[in-house]
């Protein structure tokens, strides 16, 4: 019997061939450089303390669901009125209740259900 001799593949051929087809510099890594840079406030940009700034409040966990409630947006000025009421908006956006905050440090101010203090 005669030896049997191994023949590279035809693939493999047309791959060298090809290979040999492709221009050096397209083979060539490319390579970026990417800069960061802070984004610069605009005359028309207002500061956090700014009163008539609009502060949205991210999405909170509801009680009673998986689901996060909706973003709520207001003026500074509206949610220092809040705050200083000793209200907050409710995590499903539509209602005030008394704030966590406030409870903790006026616990006597809380008694009835009616306050939100269950």
């Amino acid at each position: 019997m005669l030896p049997i001799q191994r023949m590279p593949r035809r693939s493999t051929l047309w791959g060298a061939a090809f290979l040999s087809l492709v221009p050096l510099h397209v083979t060539a890594q490319v390579q970026t450089t990417v800069a960061p840079s802070l984004p610069s406030l605009t005359p028309e940009d207002k500061s956090p303390n700014d009163p008539e700034a609009i502060y949205c409040r991210p999405p909170q966990a509801q009680t009673e669901s998986r689901m996060l409630g909706p973003r709520v947006c207001k003026k500074n000025k509206e949610w220092d009125a809040l705050h200083a009421q000793g209200l907050d908006i409710s995590a499903d956006g539509r209602k005030t209740v008394a704030s966590e905050k406030y409870r903790n440090l006026h616990r006597n101010a809380c008694q009835s259900a009616q306050d939100g203090c269950l």
